[in-house]
């Protein structure tokens, strides 16, 4: 059997938990489908505090439900914070300013911000999906920091030009691409520019 690929998603106090969720979601549907997936979850503080605002009653027990393993960011002795057992790929989604910040510079007192960081230094995949607008000087340097220690920037803009007709096809075509920069074939789902 092929070897599982292991992602994690990590849910910020930014606005924008239904991306996570979707995300989250998404890659339960690929595993279920056949893709060799082990799916580690953790959601901030912030994170849940946001999700409880943004997400209908029952959403955030779904979306926990959806993970293999979900961590808790106070346990820095958690396995996905050793460059010994790193994981493959590794989503923000949202991301917080906060976040951001911390990963840039290398505040790893939290495991979120540990496994981002291992993720860099293991020169594993590391997909920011950042929620801010709009930008002011220290957040674009943050962005261009995480940029040159090898992370991937990738802010949720819609794709317009593919007319979702709701805010869920929306966030499933968001979802699906930050997905295929961690390598995960989603075109199942993924609407491409023809």
């Amino acid at each position: 059997m092929q070897d599982r690929k292991k992602i994690g998603l990590v849910v910020t106090g930014a606005s924008g938990s239904l991306l996570g969720f979707h995300a989250m979601k998404l890659m339960k549907a690929l595993k279920e489908s056949g893709q060799p997936l082990e799916l580690h979850l953790l959601i901030t503080s912030g994170g849940e505090t946001t999700a409880k605002l943004e997400l209908t009653e029952g959403k955030i027990e779904e979306l926990k439900e959806c993970a293999d393993h979900c961590h808790d960011d106070h346990n820095l002795a958690a396995s996905i914070a050793s460059g010994s057992n790193p994981l493959d790929g590794l989503l923000f989604a949202p991301c917080s300013i906060r976040s951001l910040a911390a990963i840039a510079y290398c505040q790893t007192d939290r495991l979120s911000i540990r496994a981002a960081d291992v993720m860099l230094k293991e020169r594993r995949k590391l997909v920011l999906a950042v929620r801010e607008t709009p930008l002011h000087l220290g957040h674009i340097q943050a962005m261009e920091q995480v940029t040159r220690m090898g992370g991937i920037v990738a802010p949720p803009v819609p794709a317009f030009y593919l007319k979702p007709e709701s805010i869920d096809a929306m966030l499933e075509q968001s979802a699906a691409r930050l997905l295929s920069q961690l390598d995960i074939d989603a075109s199942s789902v993924l609407q491409r520019w023809s």
